[in-house]
C-alpha cells in the first residue's frame, strides 16, 4: 500500500510539474494597456508642444526610427535632429492629430505596438499618415525603442500618385 501512495505522489507531482503555466494577463482588463497609452499621449503632447527633452525621456538610447522618406533610417542621435529640424521650421505646421489608435500588449506584458493613423492638417492634408511604435518595458517604466512612419493612400489612387510621380 505504502508503494501506491508513493506512486499516486510522483505521478501527482510529475503530472503538476508538466503542466502548462499561465503566463499571460488579460489584456481587455490590464492596466498595461492604460500605461501605454498614456505613453502614446505623452509622445503626442510633446510633439505638437515642440518638447525635445521630453521626446528624448520616451526613446531609447539604442532605438531604431524609419521615416516615412526611404533615406531616414536614423538612431536616436538622428532622430533627435530630425524632430530639431521640424521645430525650428516656423514656415510649416507639423502639428498632427489621431485619427485611429490600436494598442497591442504582448501576452507577456512586456512589450506593446502602437498604430496610429494620423494626419497633418497643414503640411500633409490629403495624405494621411501610419505612425508605428514599439515599447518596451524596462526598470517598470515604458520606452519606445521603435517608431517607423509612412505615408498612407488609398488603393484606387495608386495608379494617380504613380502617374504623378
Amino acid at each position: 500500500m505504502k508503494k501506491f501512495y508513493f506512486l499516486l505522489i510522483f505521478l501527482f507531482l510529475i503530472a503538476s510539474g508538466c503542466s502548462k503555466k499561465n503566463d499571460t494577463y488579460n489584456q481587455d482588463s490590464s492596466d498595461l494597456v492604460l500605461a501605454v497609452e498614456q505613453i502614446a499621449n505623452q509622445y503626442f503632447e510633446a510633439w505638437n508642444n515642440k518638447d525635445l527633452t521630453k521626446l528624448n525621456q520616451l526613446t531609447a538610447d539604442d532605438g531604431e526610427f524609419y521615416g516615412s522618406d526611404p533615406e531616414e533610417i536614423m538612431d536616436k542621435t538622428a532622430l533627435l535632429d530630425m524632430y530639431s529640424q521640424f521645430f525650428a521650421d516656423t514656415t510649416n505646421s507639423y502639428l498632427y492629430n489621431v485619427d485611429l489608435r490600436k494598442i497591442k500588449v504582448s501576452s507577456t506584458g512586456n512589450s506593446a505596438l502602437i498604430m496610429e493613423r494620423i494626419t497633418f492638417p497643414a503640411w500633409s492634408p490629403k495624405m494621411p499618415m501610419v505612425q508605428t511604435s514599439h515599447l518596451t518595458l524596462v526598470a517598470d517604466e515604458w520606452i519606445i525603442d521603435f517608431i517607423s512612419w509612412g505615408f498612407i493612400i488609398k488603393n484606387d489612387d495608386v495608379p494617380k500618385v504613380n502617374e504623378i510621380l
